[in-house]
């Protein structure tokens, strides 16, 4: 079943009639599979919509929705209801459109689109732009996300104290992570693919390029990102490391072009501080991953940070990292390989210079 958003109050250009009749249609859809469809206009979002269980939401290729005020414009949770591990609002497609967090006019730190607590999330075709301080998407305690074929242009940092926000990021549920709705049991973002997307500037306003493309800040002892793929993405002009992952399983990274980035790829592990701490916080301890794979990447005109940064701790080193077949052009070329411990560097077209500490069974032809 299908429904049209025109059919339930909203007009275009109408804040509360905008807001007020897409939230009914979404209402509507609870009671689902329903698709709600959003046709060509601009629709003014006052605050952030919520999308339920079982809810394909489809906007025509021409379609904006234009935040109003300091909110953010979609959410697939409530503040008022407790969720725990994967069992949030699941099985949702979000396509199309041009999801405008106006930051040009309302320079408030808020993210895009809020997603936590569930399984299966699909975001495709549509464009994320003119985000203040906040996230493209902040993908939270997800088991099965697929975001592809979108554009994420557009970022300002108006604080100057957002250096770490990521257009994607990959999070769990502890305090101060998500702050929209749910429990913070520890619930961690797995099974995730991100590909064919566009990273840049918007080049509206006071927008630049994102900080960071992908990655996480938030971490605890024994909780892993696992099986993460980021693939067929082009990265364009960040201004800190394009990709930030954290202590993972499988992670790989393959066949993007980073373009006049800060710096590639940074993955670390953690040794003190609250990333290194268990859920309940009584002890903390040393962790890397195991199991990355950086392989038929472009690297162009790197910028003042490493274009390649592994760093963990000698007590707890990364095992099984595989950089194969990349392709590094550019004068700022230096990599940094720190507590690693089974590592493979094979047919990589002009390496970095590898600055190397406690690193053992090194395989390379470099």
């Amino acid at each position: 079943m299908k429904i049209n958003v025109l059919d339930f109050g909203a007009k275009g250009q109408n804040r509360l009639l905008d807001t007020w009749g897409i939230q009914r249609a979404l209402n509507q859809a609870k009671k689902g599979p329903i698709t709600v469809y959003i046709p060509s206009g601009t629709y003014h979002i006052a605050k952030a919509l919520k999308i339920y269980e079982g809810t394909t939401l489809i906007l025509d290729p021409d379609a904006q929705m234009l935040r109003t005020g300091k909110d953010a414009l979609l959410k697939n949770g409530s503040s008022l209801k407790r969720y725990y591990g994967y069992n949030g609002n699941s099985h949702i497609k979000i396509q199309g459109g041009i999801w405008n967090m106006n930051g040009v006019h309302y320079p408030y730190n808020n993210t895009a689109m809020c997603l936590g607590h569930a399984r299966e999330i699909e975001v495709c075709h549509l464009t994320i732009k003119n985000v203040v301080g906040g996230h493209g998407i902040d993908a939270c305690g997800l088991d099965g996300l697929h975001v592809h074929h979108c554009n994420f242009i557009g970022f300002y940092d108006v604080t100057g104290e957002r250096w770490f926000s990521e257009a994607v990021q990959l999070d769990l549920f502890v305090e101060g992570a998500f702050p929209k709705f749910g429990v913070n049991d520890g619930t961690i973002t797995k099974n995730a693919v991100i590909e064919h997307c566009y990273f840049g500037n918007s080049f509206e306003g006071d927008m630049q390029s994102w900080n960071r493309a992908i990655g996480s800040h938030a971490t605890r002892f024994d909780r892993f990102y696992e099986n993460i793929i980021i693939q067929h993405n082009v990265f364009e002009d960040t201004q800190d490391y394009a990709l930030t992952p954290l202590k993972g399983k499988n992670i790989f990274i393959q066949h993007n072009l980073f373009l006049n980035c800060a710096g590639g790829i940074r993955y670390l592990g953690v040794h003190q501080g609250k990333n290194a701490m268990t859920l309940e916080g009584d002890h903390e301890g040393k962790q890397g991953g195991d199991g990355l794979y950086v392989m038929h990447n472009d690297f162009v005109n790197n910028g003042s940070k490493d274009v390649l940064h592994i760093r963990s701790h000698q007590d707890a080193p990364h095992t099984d990292v595989n950089i194969f077949n990349n392709v590094f052009v550019g004068d700022h070329l230096e990599a940094q390989l720190t507590a690693v411990r089974d590592i493979a560097l094979l047919n990589n077209a002009h390496p970095p210079q590898w600055k190397q500490k406690h690193v053992t069974h090194l395989i390379t032809n470099v």
